[in-house]
């Protein structure tokens, strides 16, 4: 098969190809073989091709070019599919959204170990790795592995299952090691330079987990519930956004949704609980915490679709 000097074919004439040199081939059989080796197809849509390596990157509506490896490459779509992101404020009840969320929120529900962990680190960055201190190493492992346990990562076949939680230790060294300015990036800072940064820190993350293969997932969750700088990339919350992976184009994309709905964000950051006392401290979420909820609720969770 031949592409065009501009890098791109359309869907149908990848059917058209296949029609002339293997003409048993059923069309419906072409079609989810080329949504499975799309490499920004929602990873649902691509069934038992998600977990090989993509072959081609949609560009446009029916428009296609080779997938260049690039872990951004989802980032190339045109302004078009940008703007129409952007746009999505009006049709997402934001309000409703962080209200579901909330609602079932009390000192000893599920999600609230999110709080904790994130109050913890928040606080005592200073020494969330100092050996022997109260709140130093031993602390921060159990604050950030019951958190991931809370969030799902340590259910079922999943490889942390199989670690204590001294397997933590790097990861929180690491975390603890991160440049300054990693502790107060959020939405308004979704800049080049900011996002490199988060990449370079999600980078580090999964290092620190090995011999533990990271999924985008998990580093995501391990960012969102320590410096609260990036939203959960977990299946609901990519359905609702409407991206496939944790990528630095998906991060611009992030980016452009805040900047185009700031101040309804910003006005539903809501306090953290207290560990202690179980009432709200003067800790705000973040604001990727707060489209973190957002897009968790739409993406259908719970029972919200």
């Amino acid at each position: 098969m031949r592409w065009a000097v501009v890098g791109a074919i359309s869907g149908s004439s990848i059917v058209g190809w296949f029609r002339r040199h293997y003409p048993e081939v059923k069309e419906q059989s072409l079609r989810a073989h080329i949504q499975g080796a799309t490499s920004n197809a929602p990873v649902e849509s691509r069934g038992a091709f998600a977990s090989r390596g993509p072959l081609i990157t949609r560009v446009s509506h029916g428009l296609y070019r080779r997938y260049n490896g690039s872990p951004g490459a989802e980032g190339a779509l045109p302004d078009a599919r940008q703007r129409v992101m952007t746009a999505r404020g009006p049709d997402v009840d934001m309000d409703e959204a962080v209200l579901r969320y909330l609602s079932a929120r009390d000192p000893s529900a599920r999600y609230t170990s999110f709080d904790y962990c994130f109050n913890h680190f928040q606080q005592h960055r200073a020494t969330v790795k100092a050996w022997g201190e109260p709140a130093g190493m031993e602390v921060s492992c159990l604050q950030l592995g019951f958190y991931l346990a809370s969030w799902g990562m340590l259910r079922g076949s999943t490889p942390l299952l199989q670690r204590s939680v001294r397997h933590l230790v790097p990861l929180v060294e690491t975390i603890a090691d991160a440049p300054a300015e990693m502790w107060d990036v959020d939405l308004d800072g979704y800049d080049a330079d900011g996002i490199d940064l988060l990449y370079r820190t999600a980078a580090d993350v999964r290092h620190a987990l090995r011999p533990v293969h990271a999924s985008d997932i998990l580093v995501s969750k391990v960012m969102l519930g320590v410096f609260g700088c990036v939203p959960a990339f977990d299946t609901y919350f990519k359905k609702g956004f409407g991206v496939s992976t944790f990528s630095k184009g998906s991060l611009r994309l992030v980016g452009q949704f805040y900047r185009a709905n700031a101040e309804k964000i910003d006005g539903l950051r809501q306090p953290t609980l207290d560990f202690a006392t179980g009432r709200p401290t003067t800790r705000l979420y973040t604001r990727a915490k707060v489209v973190d909820m957002v897009f968790f609720i739409t993406g259908g969770y719970p029972n919200s679709a």
